[in-house]
């Protein structure tokens, strides 16, 4: 009996962490302080900047409201999810709709409550944040093109906030969040293929069904066409060290792609685009390093 609940607690856990989506919340945690120690207070001493704890206090509060926003989102798009993410839906059968509704407003209060004690500035911008996630899943997530900027901008806006505490306003600052925008943006893009026969039968208005897929695969190739001239760029800044290699490859991938997406026709085809994108924001993530360390002479630090 013991044995057959604790099975069954596990299974929810699970559940709650594929609903949660806890793999991109742990690396949004690991981005956000890579970013703010590497890019946002580069000259920042380390014990100084693992001593703030208002920095930690934004991180959480981040994490925490954007995996709300993943429960929110599933539970609006539960069904369609049912035909375009199948193994996903089962899994997260496991925790009921009830549950997550609970579990959405617990995580976004304490989200809440750590914003407040780092500062009522902070509080305000992640209640208005919370408001937005909300917003989208409700009402713009079945918004042609309104859909895909939106989402991009959710996503870009816990870098936002630490910028903000931060205050630092240097132009590479910028263009780092414009060049992860455009990845963002080419991302949620193929998100859209690989799941457009479900929005076809839930009647999503995104791209793909308003536009069709081969007007929808130019709209993302010339996105690409703009991203490459931004990291190419973004490679002459001093302040981006030895993460320039980052950038050289990624216009090499950017290249393959604009060539690649063309022949695609199945929806496994069109996912394994979509995770492509994934592991070169991953990649990009771990390269945030390489600003200080030069990957052509790791060896030294295993000598």
């Amino acid at each position: 009996m013991k044995s057959t609940s604790t099975k069954s607690g596990l299974m929810k856990l699970m559940a709650l962490f594929a609903v949660v989506r806890g793999y991109n919340i742990l690396l949004l945690i690991l981005a956000l302080y890579l970013t703010a120690y590497f890019i946002f207070a580069p000259e920042m001493p380390l014990y100084t900047f693992l001593a703030d704890y208002k920095m930690h206090l934004i991180v959480m509060a981040s994490a925490l409201t954007i995996a709300a926003g993943y429960i929110i989102n599933n539970f609006y798009d539960l069904q369609k999810d049912r035909i375009s993410r199948p193994i996903y839906t089962y899994v997260s059968k496991f925790v009921s709709q009830n549950f997550k509704l609970i579990v959405y407003v617990v995580l976004n209060s304490i989200a809440l409550i750590l914003a407040a004690v780092a500062s009522w500035r902070v509080a305000i911008f992640f209640a208005i944040y919370q408001f937005l996630v909300w917003f989208y899943s409700h009402k713009l997530n079945k918004l042609f093109f309104i859909n895909n900027i939106f989402v991009t901008i959710l996503q870009l806006l816990p870098f936002l906030a630490l910028l903000l505490y931060f205050n630092n306003h240097a132009p590479v600052i910028f263009m780092h969040g414009l060049f992860l925008g455009l990845i963002i943006l080419q991302m949620d893009i193929a998100k859209d293929l690989f799941s457009y026969q479900a929005d076809l039968i839930f009647q999503y208005r995104t791209m793909p069904t308003k536009w069709g897929l081969s007007t929808t695969k130019l709209l993302m190739v010339l996105i690409m066409l703009i991203s490459i001239p931004v990291a190419l760029y973004l490679s002459t800044f001093e302040e981006v060290g030895h993460m320039r290699w980052y950038f050289y490859a990624i216009v090499f991938m950017l290249l393959i792609f604009a060539f690649v997406v063309w022949f695609l026709r199945a929806k496994w085809q069109y996912q394994l685009l979509y995770y492509a994108y994934k592991m070169l924001l991953v990649a990009g993530v771990l390269s945030i390093v390489w600003i200080k360390i030069n990957p052509l002479t790791l060896r030294q630090f295993f000598i």
